[in-house]
């Protein structure tokens, strides 16, 4: 990596620590309601991801920091996630909120212009902000206890980043930058679940793809369940991916990883 302006980029090397997460969400694979009365589902789960991505700054000028957040961001500091999802027939409505807290931090050496010298930096990461989805849905396909709904809505992101730059040389001590993001953007989508046997084994799903304020965002969850009298035990993958595109704050920035779940139903 070479510096410019002083300092152009910057990637820091070290491995994402996954972290559990408990949550309530309804949004995956509910149940299509079968009766004209209100429906409820909450669902218990934990959920492990890691982050990747880079995230851009521009200080000032032409002179910009570029890091890895994959591999800075290993320790999850705190996290609340809490969502409900109301049914009646074919329509539901439902909303769905996320909490972060992570930080990091990682030494690292880079190349200076000259190439004769290497500085070491030494790097933290603060990362911390909410992910609010509403929206609602409606069921086009119903049989038995499978069913494929069709969702249209939109999601929040409040981002939060403060990274502090340590060495490299005596203009480059203890150098902080920060940056702030608030993203809304329209998502459509489809959920639901298809029963594998004897409406015990079933497959959930969800997806959605969304823009406005990001360049992109789309979210993706499948995986395996079983149902019981008092509701549902699942556990699936799920992916959740931004981008603003390349001169803004986040560049491809994801968290994914597995969760298992419970579902209470009323």
């Amino acid at each position: 990596m070479h510096r410019s302006n002083g300092f152009k980029y910057f990637r820091a090397r070290a491995l994402v620590a996954t972290a559990g997460l408990v949550s309530a969400s309804a949004v995956f694979g509910s149940t299509a309601g079968t009766a004209d009365e209100w429906q409820y589902a909450v669902q218990i789960y934990g959920w492990l991801p890691s982050v990747s991505g880079d995230l851009r700054y521009s200080p000032s000028g032409s002179s910009d920091t570029k890091v890895d957040a994959s591999d800075i961001l290993d320790a999850l500091q705190m996290t609340f996630m809490g969502s409900f999802e109301a049914r009646r027939g074919a329509w539901s409505a439902f909303t769905d909120v996320i909490y972060l807290k992570l930080a990091g931090d990682k030494s690292q050496s880079v190349t200076l212009p000259d190439g004769a010298t290497r500085a070491l930096f030494d790097a933290d990461l603060d990362l911390k902000g909410w992910v609010w989805t509403l929206g609602g849905a409606y069921s086009v396909w119903r049989n038995a206890a499978s069913h494929l709904d069709l969702l249209a809505g939109a999601r929040l992101l409040s981002l939060d980043t403060d990274l502090k730059l340590t060495g490299g040389g005596p203009s480059q001590r203890d150098r902080k930058l920060s940056d702030a993001v608030d993203l809304w953007d329209g998502i459509l989508g489809l959920k639901g679940r298809l029963t594998l046997n004897e409406d015990r084994w079933f497959l959930p799903y969800y997806a959605d793809v969304g823009t406005g304020g990001a360049e992109l965002t789309w979210q993706a969850a499948a995986g395996v369940g079983y149902a019981f009298s008092w509701g549902d035990v699942t556990l699936m993958y799920r992916h959740l991916s931004y981008d603003q595109g390349d001169d803004k704050l986040l560049q491809d920035i994801a968290f994914s990883g597995g969760m298992l779940g419970a579902t209470f139903r009323f």
